[in-house]
C-alpha cells in the first residue's frame, strides 16, 4: 500500500520571502510538515521547498516505517 499523499503549499498571509517557500501538508493533516496551520496555506507559485519540512518528511517516514499500519474502521 502506497504512503500518503502530501500536497505542496504557499502561505498566503505571508511576506514575499516567505511566501516563496512551498510547504508539504499531508493529504488528511491539519498544518504542514513544519507547524503551519493548512488554513494559512494555499495554492502558488515558488520553486524552494521548505527545509523544515524535508527534513520532517525524512523522520516521519523513518519512525512510519518501524510500525504496522492499523486498518481503518469504515
Amino acid at each position: 500500500m502506497p504512503g500518503p499523499d502530501y500536497r505542496a503549499l504557499v502561505e498566503t498571509n505571508a511576506g514575499k520571502a516567505r511566501a516563496q517557500r512551498l510547504h508539504l501538508v499531508r493529504e488528511d493533516a491539519e498544518a504542514s510538515l513544519c507547524g503551519i496551520p493548512r488554513a494559512t496555506l494555499g495554492h502558488g507559485a515558488a520553486d524552494l521547498v521548505c527545509a523544515d519540512c524535508i527534513e520532517w518528511l525524512a523522520k516521519r517516514k523513518a519512525v512510519s516505517g518501524i510500525f504496522k499500519a492499523v486498518p481503518r474502521e469504515a
